[in-house]
C-alpha cells in the first residue's frame, strides 16, 4: 500500500491510498489483480497488508475509484473524507448569489442613466 498527497489548487491539498486487491475463485485461485486508489483529505479507518477487504467504487481506466473500503480481517470500515455535499451547495449558491448582484448592479447602471 502507498500513500501520497497531492495539491488540489493553492492551498488545498488530497491524500492519495493506492493498492491492489487480489481476486480469487472458488478453488482458491487467484484470478485477478485490482489496483485501487482512495482519495480524500483525511481517511477513518486502516488497511494493513494481508488484510482481507471488500472495496466499493468505480472503475476508470482500469482502476478501482473506492469510495468506501470494508476491512474483513478487522471488522472495521475504511472511508475517504471528502468535502461535505453541504459545503459544495452553500459555495454555489453564494456564488450564484454574488453573481446576480452583480448582474443586477451592471442592468441597474446601464438602464438607469
Amino acid at each position: 500500500m502507498q500513500s501520497r498527497t497531492e495539491q488540489q489548487g493553492e492551498s488545498n491539498f488530497e491524500t492519495v491510498w493506492s493498492f491492489r486487491v487480489e481476486r480469487y475463485d472458488e478453488a482458491g485461485n487467484r484470478v485477478l489483480l485490482v489496483p485501487v486508489e482512495m482519495r480524500g483529505y483525511a481517511f477513518e479507518g486502516a488497511i494493513s497488508e494481508g488484510d482481507w477487504v471488500r472495496a466499493h467504487g468505480k472503475m476508470k481506466s482500469g482502476t478501482l475509484r473506492a469510495s468506501k473500503v470494508e476491512n474483513l480481517t478487522s471488522g472495521a470500515g475504511v472511508n475517504a473524507k471528502t468535502t461535505p455535499k453541504g459545503c459544495l451547495i452553500a459555495i454555489a449558491v453564494l456564488f450564484v448569489a454574488v453573481l446576480a448582484f452583480l448582474i443586477w448592479g451592471f442592468f441597474t447602471q446601464v438602464v438607469g442613466r
